[in-house]
C-alpha cells in the first residue's frame, strides 16, 4: 500500500523532484500555507527565532508545491524578521532571492521588495564590527 509505486526512485533528482510535484504539489502548497501562517503568529507573539524556523519550513515546502505563489511573500517575511533581529547578511539574501522570484510586472511586488531593500539599508548600522550578528 506504498504511495509511493509509481514514483521512479533511481530517478535524477530534477526529475524526481518533478514526479513529487506531479503527485503530491497540492499537499506541499498546503502545508507551506499552514506553516507560513504560524510563522506569521510566532512573530505576531515576539518569538522571532520560531517564526524563522516555520517559515524556513514552509519555503522548504513550496519549493515541493505545485503552486508558487506566495514564495516571495514568505522570503521578504524572512528578510524582514532577520533585519529585526540585526542578521543583516542573511536579511540582504533572503531579499536578494525574492528580488529574482518576484514578478517584475506585479507593480505591487516590486514596491514591497524595494521598500524592504530600504529598511533593511536603514537597519544596516546595526551590524556589530566582525561582519554579521548571523548566527
Amino acid at each position: 500500500m506504498n504511495n509511493y509505486a509509481d514514483l521512479d526512485l533511481q530517478a535524477d533528482f530534477i526529475t524526481f523532484r518533478d514526479q513529487i510535484i506531479n503527485k503530491f504539489g497540492e499537499h506541499y502548497y498546503i502545508q507551506s500555507d499552514i506553516f507560513f501562517s504560524r510563522a506569521v503568529e510566532m512573530a505576531k507573539m515576539g518569538l522571532f527565532r520560531s517564526a524563522i524556523q516555520d517559515g524556513n519550513f514552509s519555503l522548504e515546502l513550496i519549493n515541493y508545491s505545485n503552486d508558487l505563489d506566495g514564495i516571495a511573500y514568505i522570503i521578504g517575511f524572512l528578510a524582514q524578521l532577520h533585519c529585526d533581529l540585526g542578521m543583516i547578511n542573511k536579511a540582504y539574501a533572503y531579499y536578494e532571492l525574492g528580488i529574482k522570484l518576484i514578478d517584475t510586472n506585479d507593480e505591487n511586488d516590486v514596491q514591497l521588495f524595494e521598500e524592504l531593500k530600504e529598511m533593511i539599508d536603514s537597519e544596516s548600522w546595526k551590524e556589530n564590527d566582525k561582519g554579521s550578528t548571523d548566527e
